[in-house]
């Protein structure tokens, strides 16, 4: 008989240790809530995935660099 019950665990690259304190208004804790709702998905996979989306735009192009005043 098995006695091994559940998931197998999660390689240590996989498991989410680390939290990230972020303060929303009412206001924009419920939209981003609803939105998600409406997504079907967390609201913490809709953060996740909107970094990881807005940090890949920016990288292609989308970020405007300051430039550099030049000295006389």
């Amino acid at each position: 008989m098995n006695t091994l019950v559940g998931r197998p665990p999660k390689p240590e690259h996989l498991r989410r240790s680390k939290m990230f304190p972020l303060l929303l208004t009412p206001g924009e804790f419920n939209q981003l809530h609803a939105e998600a709702r409406r997504l079907g998905v967390s609201l913490a996979k809709l953060f996740r995935e909107g970094a990881a989306l807005y940090i890949e735009t920016r990288g292609k192009g989308g970020h405007r660099q300051r430039k550099e005043r030049k000295t006389r």
